[in-house]
């Protein structure tokens, strides 16, 4: 994930940068004739100026796309996720794993924005040309569907609580009751929401009883905002 992430980056500057130091130039200086031939259906009587292709629909999407990521990665970043930044009130509810988790759905903006971004391509008028689509549809569609599955899923093991302990360190044991279809090996993980904290928050932690107990456990160190409310 954060190689994908970095290659984002090393994306963006190289996309950005060759338009705004190449392409915007080249434009604004294209002689009358070619501009006349190649470019006067795309821009118009009269050739734009550099804040003009800034400006435009191209620009501001991928302006406010890049601002969009700068939050989510700045977010997502251990000083802000752990709260080990400590900022004066309003600005204290930028950090933690709440404005980690939502500013990361930044993303379905990004997406929504990537499309209107390649929408405006100039130069290409055939819509199944402007390729976005093309590299969009697949993920979005794997996304969509893994949401869907896990909103059905999220109502499949109800549990009662039987035991709760609180160990030296800060670290809180909860042991449930075990489903009858829920079966598990060592060393898996489940993920768990509790409504009173947050309806919309599932986290994983490692299941420390074994398969063949009659019970579930967890053990959660108290780390960040869901856990200390927990």
């Amino acid at each position: 994930h954060k190689a994908v992430a970095g290659a984002i980056v090393v994306g963006v500057i190289l996309h950005a940068g060759n338009h705004l130091a190449c392409d915007f130039p080249r434009l604004i200086k294209v002689p009358e004739s070619d501009y006349e031939k190649y470019l006067h259906h795309d821009f118009g009587k009269h050739k734009p100026t550099y804040l003009d292709l800034v400006k435009g629909a191209e620009g501001v999407t991928g302006i406010i796309m890049v601002i969009c990521m700068i939050i989510a990665f700045t977010l997502a970043t251990r000083w802000f996720r752990r709260s080990l930044i400590k900022l004066p009130k309003p600005f204290n509810r930028l950090t933690g794993f709440n404005a980690f988790w939502y500013s990361h759905h930044l993303f379905v903006i990004v997406y929504i924005l990537l499309i209107i971004h390649g929408v405006f391509l100039y130069l290409v008028h055939t819509w199944y040309l402007k390729t976005t689509w093309m590299y969009l549809s697949v993920p979005v569609l794997l996304y969509a569907g893994e949401r869907i599955l896990r909103i059905f899923r999220s109502g499949s093991y109800i549990v009662r609580l039987l035991k709760v302990a609180i160990y030296p360190g800060n670290v809180l044991t909860l042991q449930m009751s075990k489903p009858q279809q829920f079966k598990y090996k060592s060393g898996q993980y489940m993920f768990v929401q509790c409504p009173a904290v947050s309806p919309f928050e599932w986290h994983p932690f490692s299941i420390t009883s074994a398969p063949g107990d009659d019970y579930l456990s967890v053990h959660i160190r108290q780390l960040g905002d869901w856990t200390q409310e927990l």
